[in-house]
């Protein structure tokens, strides 16, 4: 069997009040101890185009690593000016594409897959990546938009180092924007 990458292609209209994304590669792998090659991301005038490796073949002999203490089944490295942060995440109902990071808005889009009946994506996400703070530096609820629509989601759990964030998709859902106050530069 041939693997054929899988390419998307993003038709952005360009006006001077929109804001473009500021496209950063990542790189995937899985519990199932593979990585996935880099997803090659390319913004060319109105396009921004999204080539996505097709999935090695997966290793039954490989012992499936521990992303951490709270379940997480996935791990994405996302590039930020040279520098790589890992995303654990785990996803019910879909794949996970790629994540976009666009730090003039202070946010990330993730690219989904979602099955036929939506799902669940849950998160851990870096305070040295993104957050969402206020007055006196206190946390503030993020921005969630799916399909750029303002949804609901629900925060876990926080500590020092991350915050944990769980946001539902139907199955017609494409993209999840996360929106903070302030980004890694």
């Amino acid at each position: 069997m041939i693997a054929t990458p899988i390419v998307l292609l993003l038709l952005v209209p360009v006006a001077q009040s929109v804001q473009l994304v500021n496209a950063q590669n990542s790189t995937e792998s899985n519990a199932g101890g593979g990585t996935a090659a880099k997803t090659n991301i390319t913004t060319t005038g109105n396009k921004t185009v999204i080539m996505i490796p097709a999935a090695p073949a997966k290793s039954s002999s490989a012992a499936a690593p521990s992303y951490n203490r709270t379940g997480f089944t996935n791990l994405n490295v996302l590039t930020i000016n040279g520098k790589n942060f890992p995303i654990k995440y785990s996803i019910n109902g879909g794949k996970l594409v790629g994540i976009l990071a666009d730090k003039d808005r202070a946010s990330l889009v993730l690219v989904l897959n979602p099955s036929g009946n939506g799902g669940n994506f849950t998160t851990e996400l870096p305070r040295n990546v993104i957050d969402s703070k206020g007055a006196s530096n206190a946390d503030t609820k993020f921005l969630i938009k799916i399909d750029g629509k303002g949804v609901d989601y629900k925060e876990l759990a926080n500590n020092v180092n991350a915050r944990i964030l769980a946001i539902d998709f139907s199955k017609d859902n494409r993209f999840i924007e996360i929106i903070g106050t302030q980004m890694t530069s």
